[in-house]
């Protein structure tokens, strides 16, 4: 896997961009919730601290654990944040830099749907040991 880096990116339309930390490596979320938020699974980039963003953005609460957020102008999907652990991920295909990335981990792997797939040999979790991962700090990076 490679050290963390400083990387930058962008909304769709270029109002919210922002800097972070982190590795490239890469996680998919199957669940409702990301499908009916973007339209599709969620590829998402864990960063490491807090992300330098601006720009317009939007936060709304999407369940008791977790808030996610949107651009204001564009509606582009920016990040979704864990209350609990205090985890922030940003959306992969917002990253300027799109080389060299490593899918390391597919979550909620039981709602997945029956209409596509990945050949990646990521590691898969299902919603429990998903929770349970995050809670014991043990998720796949």
């Amino acid at each position: 896997m490679s050290d963390p880096t400083k990387l930058t990116g962008r909304c769709a339309c270029g109002a919210v961009t922002f800097k972070a930390t982190a590795t490239k490596s890469f996680g998919v979320c199957h669940c409702r919730m990301c499908r009916r938020w973007i339209g599709g699974v969620w590829m998402a980039v864990r960063i490491t601290g807090e992300p330098d963003i601006e720009g317009p953005i939007k936060i709304w609460k999407s369940s008791r654990i977790a808030d996610r957020a949107n651009c204001e102008r564009c509606g582009s999907a920016i990040w979704h944040r864990s209350k609990t652990i205090k985890s922030l991920a940003l959306g992969l295909g917002l990253f300027d830099d799109q080389t060299g990335w490593e899918m390391k981990r597919q979550i909620f792997i039981e709602q997945q749907p029956d209409h596509y797939g990945f050949g990646s040999k990521a590691v898969g979790l299902t919603g429990w040991a998903t929770l349970w991962a995050l809670i014991t700090g043990k998720m796949p990076n």
